[in-house]
């Protein structure tokens, strides 16, 4: 067997820009549509907050299927292929959405919905887990994480910059990973450890089985539930404040009386953004030391204090400079999103790792609705319809959409108590062979 940890310093750069470009473009492609989600409702004509909302969750739903899909293809063939063929599905898709006609929403929102057939997360974690030493997992994991918000600050930036040309020029852009994909057909190395067992699976003649089946089996199934459970609440807690966050902050910096609140929505959305990168890695690297599940809870009570916070200045005594402060400590309380992927990869076997992460994480976030539900409260509770008029009114959209983004206070609690329930890996030692026997509650 060739140890991962002989690899040149090269290829190990090539490991972590493979799933660095993965999270990255995920993030990119997936967010650009809230980025430009005032753009795109003055281009299709009639279409609402709550459509828009809509079709945000909707792709992540259909990241579901993705991920039985490409998780599949992971534990069945290998990373690296799967990896390449993910990556490129994404990128081809998403760019397919700037060519639709003003007549055509569907369209777009079907394209939008294939483009999130292309997960590429969970086996980006598999790769680097199956990689880097359990000391140094989390802070890698962390960091890979991080760069989904390099991914969201580059949708900002393409929507400021390419933006007033066209909203599809933006979409375009979501081709850059293409000569990437180049680099990592070359250079990419297979994982050592799933090469060892697919080597043991050959020599031994065992039969391959379906994943998502063996996921749910007697064996797997108490904690695949309770880990979908876990990322749903902290998806959704996430989702029905991020998605939206353009948006409110138009509004709030209307309310202040900026002369493009636009625009300084989207500067301040990139401060928020970088510090959540630092987040992402701090607290992956924290759970190197104190453990997955420490470290989650500890982000988690940062989130929910935040989320009090933001709820109390937003909709109870209004305070501009409080709201913002909130922001940013919810912005660190998602650092938890930073542990998702090494915890769940040292809770499978090599086997089901792939489809594990792959299938649990989109799950979540497929389920977790966040924007529609935040999209459909704030249309019920606001009077107008049009951005023009929004902005015009910007107190009154901002209470309705900040009502609406109670649920991710709600939702984080939710973590708090199902996080009660979910175990934290013995062993965080990733072989070939089979150590599911070592896990406690």
């Amino acid at each position: 067997m060739t140890n991962n940890r002989d690899l040149s310093r090269f290829t190990v750069l090539v490991i972590v820009i493979a799933a660095a470009i993965a999270w990255m473009h995920d993030g990119y492609s997936l967010v650009l549509i809230s980025t430009l989600s005032t753009q795109l409702q003055d281009f299709f004509i009639g279409i609402t907050t709550t459509e828009i909302g809509l079709v945000i969750s909707l792709q992540f739903v259909f990241t579901v299927p993705g991920a039985i899909l490409f998780g599949e293809l992971g534990d069945r063939f290998g990373r690296k292929k799967a990896l390449i063929i993910s990556i490129g599905w994404d990128a081809i898709f998403s760019s397919m959405t700037g060519i639709v006609p003003p007549d055509a929403f569907w369209l777009f929102a079907v394209l939008r919905l294939l483009s999130g057939l292309g997960v590429s997360w969970g086996i980006s974690f598999s790769l680097i887990s199956e990689y880097f030493k359990p000391k140094r997992r989390g802070a890698v994991g962390g960091l890979v994480h991080s760069t989904f918000v390099f991914g969201y600050v580059g949708a900002i930036l393409t929507s400021m910059i390419i933006g007033p040309i066209g909203w599809q020029w933006c979409f375009l852009t979501a081709l850059f990973p293409l000569p990437f994909l180049v680099l990592f057909w070359f250079y990419l190395p297979e994982s050592a450890v799933w090469s060892e067992f697919d080597r043991i699976q050959k020599e031994t003649g065992k039969k391959q089985k379906l994943r998502i089946r063996e996921l749910f089996s007697e064996k797997w199934a108490k904690l695949t539930v309770l880990l979908i459970v876990l990322f749903w609440m902290a998806e959704t807690a996430y989702h029905a404040l991020v998605d939206h966050a353009p948006e409110f902050f138009e509004y709030l910096f209307a309310i202040s009386g900026a002369t493009n609140p636009k625009t300084t929505s989207l500067l301040y959305m990139l401060v928020i953004m970088l510090i959540a990168a630092g987040g992402l890695f701090f607290f992956g690297f924290l759970s190197d030391y104190i453990g997955r599940k420490k470290a989650f809870a500890l982000d988690n009570l940062l989130g929910i204090i935040g989320g009090v916070i933001f709820v109390f200045f937003t909709l109870v005594l209004f305070n501009q400079t409080l709201i913002l402060v909130s922001s940013i400590i919810i912005t660190l309380g998602f650092g938890l999103h930073g542990i998702f992927g090494v915890w769940s990869s040292e809770l499978y076997d090599t086997e089901l790792r792939a489809s594990a992460n792959s299938i649990i994480f989109s799950v979540a976030r497929g389920l977790s609705f966040g924007a529609f539900f935040v999209g459909l409260i704030a249309d019920s509770l606001n009077p107008y319809t049009t951005i023009a008029d929004r902005l015009a009114n910007p107190s009154i959209s901002l209470q309705a959409l900040g009502t609406g983004m109670i649920l991710s206070l709600i939702a984080s609690i939710g973590v708090f108590i199902s996080l009660l329930f979910v175990p934290e890996p013995v062993d965080k030692n990733i072989t070939a062979l089979s150590k599911a026997d070592v896990l406690k509650p």
